[in-house]
C-alpha cells in the first residue's frame, strides 16, 4: 500500500518504522526541519518538509495514489484539516486520525474519518487495564469489552483444560497467544503459564474474570 504519514513525532517515527518494515511505500510530512531531515536519513521513504493541512504539500507526496493517511500530529487542527482534504477533496479510501482531545473524536468521525485514536484515551485505558490487574482493556460499542491477561504460576487457571474453566455469564475465551502465536482456543486445550488469554465479555463482569484468571 501506499501510506501517506502527517507528524514524524515519536509516534508517526514508530508507525513508519513498522509500515517500512512490512514492505510499504510510505510518503511523510512533517513540518519541523529538524525531524524532518531524521526520518529522511533514517528511512528510505519520500519526505516532505511542510504543514500537512495544506493541498500543495499532500499533493507532493502524492495524495492522488495514496490508499491511506494517517494525520498523527500533536496538533488537532493540522489533523483534522488534513483528514477533511483527504476526505473530501482526494477521496483516499482509508483516513485514519490522532486526536488528543477525546471529545473530538465524534467531529472526525461525522468528517468520515475511518478510525479515530485519543491517545489520551489510549493512556488513560492503559492505566485502568493496570489497575484492574489486566494487560489491556478495550470498549467497544454498547457494553462489550476485549480483555487480555497473562497467566502467571500462580493463576487459578493455569495448567487447566479450557472446558474446566467456568468463565462468568457473557463472557467468551477468544483466543490464547502463546510463543508468538495466536492459537484458537479448543476444550481440550490446557492454559500453560506465560499464555496471554484474551477474553470478551460484557461489561461490568471484569472484576470476575480478573479473580478467575490472577485469584483473588
Amino acid at each position: 500500500m501506499y501510506i501517506i504519514v502527517i507528524g514524524g513525532g515519536r509516534i508517526g517515527e514508530y508507525l513508519i518504522d513498522m509500515l517500512v518494515e512490512e514492505g510499504h511505500d510510505v510518503a511523510l510530512i512533517e513540518t519541523n526541519a529538524e525531524r524532518a531531515n531524521h526520518m529522511a536519513e533514517n528511512y528510505d521513504i519520500l519526505v516532505i518538509k511542510g504543514d500537512g493541512g495544506e493541498a500543495k504539500y499532500l499533493e507532493d507526496a502524492g495524495i492522488h495514489k495514496a490508499d491511506v493517511l494517517v494525520a498523527c500530529t500533536g496538533s488537532d487542527q493540522i489533523n483534522f484539516v488534513a483528514c477533511q482534504l483527504a476526505k473530501s477533496t482526494y477521496s483516499v479510501p482509508k483516513v485514519i486520525a490522532r486526536t488528543t482531545n477525546p471529545s473530538n473524536k465524534i467531529i472526525y468521525e461525522k468528517l468520515g474519518v475511518d478510525v479515530v485514536v485519543s491517545t489520551t484515551e489510549a493512556s488513560a485505558k492503559a492505566i485502568y487495564a493496570g489497575i484492574k490487574g489486566f494487560s489491556a482493556v478495550l470498549t467497544f460499542s454498547g457494553d462489550v469489552e476485549l480483555i487480555s491477561a497473562r497467566v502467571t504460576k500462580t493463576s487459578p487457571v493455569a495448567n487447566r483444560k479450557i472446558n474446566e474453566i467456568h468463565l462468568p455469564w457473557g463472557s467468551i475465551l477468544a483466543a490464547i497467544l502463546r510463543d508468538g502465536e495466536i492459537r484458537v482456543p479448543t476444550e481440550d486445550m490446557r492454559i500453560q503459564e506465560g499464555d496471554e488469554i484474551v477474553i470478551i465479555n460484557k461489561k461490568g463482569v471484569e472484576n470476575k474474570v480478573r479473580d478467575l484468571i490472577a485469584g483473588k
